[in-house]
């Protein structure tokens, strides 16, 4: 009995954690919410190193996940990227989450490459990097994309803010959407305490 009121209170912790996310600027790509811009000098809290040729905001095409616009990257356009207010804790795990379809692509799969980085002085410095294979092929359904980083094992990033970055890899020409960005940070001690609960089980 005790020991059940311990799995409960320590999945009750857990959930308390994990459904607090941190709210990425424009996550959905609401703003400016004036019809379709096609770069991202217009787009509040994000950014590119160049001016992109055919990617930015639009409300029609390809649809959204959360609200009424969503974000489009075209292959061979420049990165966009956010740097947030988040500060790197030590003993923590930071996962981004990104809604993603191919909207469109010459060759199936469209390419999405997803970074989290830490703000160096400026420089932003990769701290975890996965290039997805987006599902379903042209006007593919969306499917959510994660991407995780444990602080401690970059100890330099600690102290320093986390940023975002998204950019269309593929080969071919294509435009891939993005919608209902979002980092969720989680205690390293939560997945060591639901280990734990597993082995309880186990040897129960």
């Amino acid at each position: 009995m005790k020991r059940q009121i311990i799995m409960s209170a320590v999945i009750l912790l857990a959930l308390s954690y994990t459904v607090q996310a941190y709210v990425v600027g424009n996550y959905s790509f609401e703003d400016p919410g004036d019809g379709k811009h096609n770069n991202w000098e217009e787009v509040p809290f994000w950014s590119s190193d160049r001016v992109a040729s055919d990617s930015g905001v639009e409300s029609d095409w390809p649809g959204s996940t959360e609200g009424v616009y969503a974000g489009y990257l075209m292959s061979g356009d420049p990165s966009v990227w956010q740097l947030t207010d988040i500060v790197i804790e030590a003993g923590k795990v930071y996962t981004l989450l990104v809604d993603a379809r191919d909207n469109w692509s010459a060759t199936m799969p469209a390419k999405l490459e997803m970074m989290l980085y830490y703000d160096n002085v400026g420089t932003r410095t990769p701290v975890a990097l996965a290039i997805v294979d987006l599902l379903g092929g042209t006007e593919g359904p969306w499917e959510t994309y994660d991407l995780s980083f444990v602080a401690d094992d970059v100890p330099a990033s600690i102290g320093n803010q986390i940023g975002i970055e998204l950019i269309n890899v593929s080969s071919a020409s294509s435009w891939i959407g993005i919608d209902n960005i979002q980092l969720i940070p989680e205690p390293m001690t939560l997945t060591l305490l639901g280990l734990g609960g597993l082995f309880l089980r186990r040897r129960r």
